[in-house]
């Protein structure tokens, strides 16, 4: 399953144009009360049709995700859509697929984006990108592996007590 952005205008429009017009073959809705907000979430599944632009031969289901939320006193309603080459009609099956998804990116990329700024590096040539990105999954790694409670303060701190973590680090 592949979220679908709105850089890919061509796919994105015909995939958003199916799931607003034609009927869902499964439905499934998820309320939540998390973080001190309720959400809810609306996965429907569609099947692609000719309007799909050429180049996905293997799609077989369009997923729809609106979400429903109130934040800060404010409410939001977003949709977002994703492709899977899967012809299942569950659309639990794909809930949990997009939570997936979901899942990895908050506890990944969100912390290489926000902790480590990795969107902002001006490190752009060569193999740099790729090497700086590895060198984070190896710090992110070995903060989870010594358990720390926050990545942000055991990025400050062990950039000043850098001999601690290489003693720890030899340890293990």
């Amino acid at each position: 399953m592949v979220k679908v952005k709105k850089n890919e205008k061509g796919l994105y429009n015909s995939i958003k144009a199916i799931a607003d017009t034609g009927k869902p073959i499964s439905i499934y809705t998820v309320f939540e009360h998390k973080r001190g907000r309720d959400e809810t979430r609306i996965v429907s599944i569609h099947r692609p049709n000719t309007s799909v632009p050429e180049g996905w031969p293997s799609l077989s289901s369009i997923i729809q995700v609106e979400r429903e939320f109130r934040d800060k006193n404010k409410d939001h309603h977003t949709f977002s859509y994703y492709i899977s080459s899967l012809k299942n009609k569950s659309a639990e099956l794909f809930y949990t697929g997009v939570r997936g998804h979901w899942f990895i990116e908050n506890k990944l990329h969100w912390i290489k984006d926000t902790i480590f700024r990795e969107d902002k590096t001006k490190t752009n040539s060569g193999s740099a990108p790729e090497n700086y990105s590895i060198i984070r999954n190896i710090s992110i790694n070995i903060y989870r592996l010594f358990e720390v409670k926050s990545i942000k303060h055991a990025t400050i701190y062990y950039a000043a007590h850098n001999h601690e973590l290489c003693t720890a680090l030899l340890r293990t």
